[in-house]
């Protein structure tokens, strides 16, 4: 059973013209979303097709940009020096972020030493020297947002929608330009 979906009566009224349906959010709220979603799944354009795989982001609302570090010569690297247009996905509880954007691939030590955090060190134990780091700097642009309620309110509102034949208040969907 799918618990979130497209449905017209899941999304709030806005005056987004692309989606007449959809509420434009601060990109502040989407910024601190991001921010407290560690993982998200980076789609990129591979010779074979589409490719995904989990990466852990950082987002940087100051700069406007997301970074991502990798290793040179990684999947990731090689997709996004062949083609800059990328997407990216997260879910955490309740909430659901889709972003279209671009991306380069930064080989700059300073850059990867300025971004070093606990969870590069468990991938990369011997530090950014040792390993052939780079940054991967996502530019976002249009970005569809779901906020939700969470995991046992959202439950509950699909119960009280089955019960009362009533679409259920999954949240509200929204739009902005990252």
């Amino acid at each position: 059973m799918a618990l979130i979906s497209d449905h017209m009566d899941t999304v709030n009224p806005g005056p987004n013209q692309d989606h007449p349906q959809a509420a434009v959010l601060p990109a502040e709220q989407v910024w601190d979303m991001l921010k407290s979603i560690d993982i998200a799944m980076l789609i990129t354009q591979s010779s074979d097709g589409l490719r995904g795989r989990p990466m852990s982001t950082i987002p940087t609302p100051d700069k406007g940009v997301i970074y991502i570090l990798t290793e040179s010569g990684s999947s990731a690297d090689q997709d996004i020096s062949d083609h800059n247009a990328i997407f990216l996905t997260y879910q955490g509880k309740g909430d659901h972020v889709a972003l279209r954007g671009t991306a380069t691939v930064k080989r700059d030590m300073g850059l990867v030493k300025d971004l070093w955090n606990p969870g590069a060190q468990v991938f990369w134990p011997n530090g950014p020297e040792a390993h052939n780091i780079v940054v991967l700097v996502i530019d976002p642009g249009h970005t569809d947002v779901w906020d939700g309620h969470g995991a046992l309110r959202g439950i509950a509102n699909i119960v009280r929608g089955l019960v009362s034949g009533q679409s259920p208040d999954l949240g509200t969907r929204g739009v902005v330009n990252l």
